[in-house]
């Protein structure tokens, strides 16, 4: 994989290892489950994506991924595999939160409580003295442009200068404003990004994203909880935010990210990420990894969506770096790795 490949990857990496790990992040919680039918690991492959030939390696042990159907703005893939262990024996192994990109060990990130205070969680974000570039781009913010925007945030810009330390004031304004606003609103509170005539709902793709994975997973307490954020609320369910300052297309990008856990007794071990801010590239990134008690054990899987109005990019290498190469490789990987330590 060439340099430009490897750089647009690196916001993906990072997400690839709440695959495999040493420990779900926050430890054991624990809820109560609502009853419901338990599935059979063809019914939950099933709805999962995957066809009857796919579905058979599945039940036979191997670890299989694949591409899902997409919109146009859309790119998904899922990995999966079945384990005759119980829930219990595999969440510390098969899930976790891993914060940083193996790629960019160095790279800037910051996560906390919803309860810290919001202006100690942005004080040190921004840009680097030599990221001139990507100042250039943000004091010139136009509809429609190479940023994402909402046409009232095209306005806070509009009388900076093309400094970074100019730019990093407004810019960590900007990123506070939209945490509030998602930690009142959630969803709801999403600002589309303006492209001149029309508008872009990262709020859309988000719900969209995990109503597809509810209905595969069947914790419906659980991703309601997501959609109804922060209006509903189950017992055990555990939040944490973050922003982070990856390279996507050789440009420093910043991320704003709510990931959110919860330990189901036997039933299920949940662990996802809405990205629900991007400031370039794509619009929004669902994440979900989950190890569920299907029948004879424990359906372990990853879904990745990523979402962007922007098709001509999926048409590039980003595509390819994105939806069907490095990342799902490595979560496949990843989890053929727990399989060989639990022999």
């Amino acid at each position: 994989m060439n340099q430009a490949h490897q750089t647009s990857t690196k916001f993906v990496i990072k997400a690839a290892a709440l695959a495999c790990g040493a420990s779900l992040w926050f430890g054991p919680g624990r809820h109560c489950a609502q009853a419901q039918e338990i599935q059979t690991p063809a019914e939950l492959a099933q709805k999962l994506g995957f066809e009857p030939a796919e579905i058979e390696k599945i039940k036979a042990g191997e670890i299989v991924r694949k591409d899902l159907q997409e919109r146009e703005d859309e790119l998904a893939g899922v990995v999966a595999g079945f384990f005759a262990k119980p829930v219990s024996e595999l969440a510390d192994r098969a899930l976790v939160a891993e914060f940083r990109d193996p790629q960019a060990p160095d790279a800037p990130f910051r996560g906390w409580k919803p309860q810290d205070p919001a202006d100690d969680a942005f004080a040190n974000l921004g840009l680097t003295a030599s990221e001139t570039d990507e100042a250039k781009l943000f004091s010139r913010a136009s509809p429609g442009g190479k940023l994402n925007l909402s046409a009232d945030e095209l306005g806070l810009f509009s009388k900076s200068k093309s400094s970074p330390d100019e730019v990093n004031a407004v810019l960590r304004t900007l990123l506070k404003a939209r945490y509030e606003a998602y930690r009142k609103d959630g969803l709801k509170g999403i600002a589309p990004y303006t492209r001149g005539k029309k508008t872009i709902s990262p709020t859309d793709a988000l719900q969209q994203a995990i109503t597809q994975t509810m209905t595969a997973a069947r914790q419906q307490d659980y991703f309601q909880a997501l959609l109804q954020y922060p209006a509903k609320e189950i017992p055990g369910m555990e939040h944490r935010f973050f922003w982070f300052k990856q390279t996507v297309e050789d440009r420093p990008t910043f991320i704003l990210a709510h990931r959110t856990k919860v330990r189901v007794e036997e039933k299920a071990a949940l662990l996802t990420e809405e990205q629900f801010y991007v400031s370039h590239s794509y619009n929004a990134n669902f994440i979900a990894g989950a190890c569920l008690a299907v029948e004879g054990g424990t359906m372990v899987f990853y879904v990745n969506r990523t979402f962007t109005d922007q098709v001509a990019g999926f048409g590039s290498g980003l595509k390819h770096s994105i939806g069907r190469g490095q990342m799902l490789s490595q979560v496949e990987e990843q989890l053929r790795g727990v399989r060989e330590k639990l022999k």
